[in-house]
């Protein structure tokens, strides 16, 4: 599977909550484990913009 992100070839992809596009360890800048046990991932371009990620530490 590719990171739909940098394009790099790897075996474990998860979704970036605020884009929803799968991306490798090395282009998720955070992750965050909610009380129902599901994890919340935010990728490095989400981070750069402001919205989306006041909206991933509220969550």
């Amino acid at each position: 599977m590719n990171c739909e992100r940098c394009g790099k070839e790897t075996h474990f992809l998860e979704p970036c909550h605020p884009c929803g596009r799968r991306v490798c360890r090395a282009c998720q800048k955070s992750g965050k484990l909610l009380s129902t046990h599901e994890r919340r991932l935010i990728c490095k371009d989400c981070w750069t913009k402001m919205d989306k990620r006041m909206a991933f530490k509220r969550a």
